[in-house]
């Protein structure tokens, strides 16, 4: 499969909306046994994915916890595997992100907004997106095998949300540092990048503002952050295996700061164990 290609199924993780369902663990049974809501809980309510909602109030917001969710669009179940001519803006909406009210501050009511927080590099998430895009045939694709089973080199972590600022309009969507997911900018980047100022920092300070963190370990940050065409409020982290987190480190932290909010999330490496290993 080539590079495009996994890049556009990795963005349609990011482009299934939450459902409100609650049952029993689909993530226990055969992938073949899925239905479409199990797809949609493992997308968006597993120990792979996971939602947080950031109160806005004076200084810096309150944040953890699930929020509400969101309606569902346009990246559904269905459709065909991705060829390298089909980019990820042709997989609907962001997905996953809301306005709301939170609590009150100062005896007004502040507003707040959910993140979602999703380990794409993990198996049960890349079955899922592939069940997404092809349902039963998923089953027999040796296109959608490969990926599924195809060890990544990084950790790729996806946040989407409503967009908190960005790179200049049309360009830099790859993250500096490169990495074979990153996408080169379009030729008309030049232009926009010269009227709202420079992508590499933006994305410098973004990579520096956003890490990973867990017991014994010096905080891990991103070495590229791609921004998948068509989707403002999808940010994806890739994060090298350098030094490689493991069961026994019980859990990982993920940060990210965009200026006053801090969205954060705690994953319990226990639950993320799939087919007897840990699954990131």
């Amino acid at each position: 499969m080539n590079v495009v290609c996994r890049r556009s199924l990795f963005a349609s993780l990011a482009a299934a909306l939450p459902l409100p369902v609650r049952a029993a663990d689909p993530w226990t049974k055969p992938p073949a046994q899925w239905t479409e809501k199990d797809v949609q809980r493992i997308l968006s309510d597993s120990p792979w994915s996971k939602s947080v909602s950031i109160t806005m109030g004076g200084g810096m917001p309150m944040g953890g916890g699930r929020g509400g969710r969101g309606g569902r669009g346009g990246g559904g179940v269905g459709g065909s595997m991705p060829d390298a001519s089909v980019g990820a803006g042709s997989e609907g909406g962001m997905g996953g992100a809301r306005a709301g009210t939170g609590e009150g501050v100062g005896g007004a009511m502040a507003p707040s907004i959910q993140f979602q927080i999703r380990w794409q590099s993990a198996k049960p998430l890349k079955l899922a997106t592939v069940r997404a895009r092809m349902g039963a045939e998923a089953d027999t694709s040796p296109q959608a095998r490969e990926f599924v089973e195809r060890e990544e080199p990084d950790y790729v972590i996806a946040v989407i949300g409503p967009p908190v600022g960005g790179p200049p309009e049309g360009g830099a969507r790859p993250g500096s540092g490169g990495g074979e997911s990153a996408t080169p900018p379009p030729k008309a980047a030049a232009a926009g990048q010269d009227r709202r100022g420079h992508p590499e920092q933006w994305m410098a300070a973004l990579k520096e503002n956003t890490w990973l963190a867990w017991k014994d370990h010096e905080k891990l940050h991103p070495s590229s952050v791609v921004v998948p065409p068509g989707q403002r409020g999808v940010l994806i982290f890739h994060f090298p295996k350098d030094h490689p987190i493991e069961l026994e480190d019980k859990e990982v932290e993920f940060c990210m700061r965009r200026g006053p909010m801090e969205v954060k999330k705690k994953f319990r490496l226990k639950d993320m164990v799939y087919e007897g290993k840990l699954a990131l």
